[in-house]
């Protein structure tokens, strides 16, 4: 069944195939480790010339998204990246259930300790005020993909241990469980080359930039309790933002 194409817009016909493809990784429709149609039935799909459509599957190609294979494998769709909207507020078990797919944790470090000046500010803090910092590598279907490194302000009524986190604790069904419930939130996205200790947990190559996250997290009456710092292995996700003109 062919896939209407917009001939008389000026976007390029192969970029247009691209975007079309694209959705349907992002979306599952071409899953992970399948074949992507053959040119010939993606010239008959798009009743375009086979040039146009190796335009398409070249720049899925340059994008990681799709592998090129000579021979009878022809080419395969690779694991695609998570996307997500930067403008919702969820927590990373609730990203992947998302997509179906299982969240855990490892628990690295807990702690009861005095945060830099910086962080202290950005949770308005007095001096010497004590938070817990909770330190997880994050995995999706067994898989690692983050780190995160978050400092939780000692609220009334909120008692937080080491044996409450297990591979799969999301802090925040902890925090609501004490009343602390998480309405919105500032964050910085950023692309930075972390320390080499954050790289080998992600088990990345020396020098390796990756997707970071700055969060302060705030309650429904504004009050700030939780600063964290994500760090993603740019393999795997990604972030949308929508514009529009006004």
């Amino acid at each position: 069944m062919a896939v209407v194409i917009d001939k008389k817009i000026k976007v390029p016909l192969h970029y247009q195939i691209y975007l079309d493809l694209l959705k349907k990784i992002q979306t599952g429709v071409l899953k992970a480790g399948e074949k992507l149609p053959t040119e010939a039935e993606l010239e008959e799909m798009y009743g375009v010339s086979r040039i146009t459509v190796r335009g398409a599957i070249e720049m899925l190609a340059q994008e990681g998204l799709v592998e090129k294979n000579r021979g009878k494998r022809g080419t395969i769709v690779c694991q695609s990246k998570y996307v997500y909207n930067v403008e919702k507020l969820t927590s990373f078990t609730d990203d992947a259930h998302l997509y179906g797919e299982s969240a855990s944790s490892e628990l690295l470090v807990f702690d009861e300790l005095i945060p830099k000046k910086h962080i202290a500010e950005k949770l308005k803090l007095s001096p010497e005020e004590l938070v817990y910092y909770i330190e997880r590598k994050r995995y999706r279907q067994g898989v690692v993909v983050g780190l995160h490194k978050a400092y939780i302000k000692k609220m009334s009524g909120l008692c937080l241990n080491r044996e409450q986190f297990t591979f799969d604790t999301s802090l925040y069904n902890l925090l609501g469980k004490s009343g602390i419930i998480p309405k919105t939130a500032e964050e910085i996205l950023a692309v930075k080359i972390p320390s080499e200790r954050i790289l080998n947990v992600l088990g990345l190559k020396s020098h390796t930039a990756v997707f970071y996250k700055e969060r302060v997290t705030f309650t429904e009456n504004k009050i700030p309790f939780e600063y964290v710092e994500m760090f993603y292995n740019p393999d795997y996700y990604q972030y949308k933002i929508e514009l529009c003109l006004d």
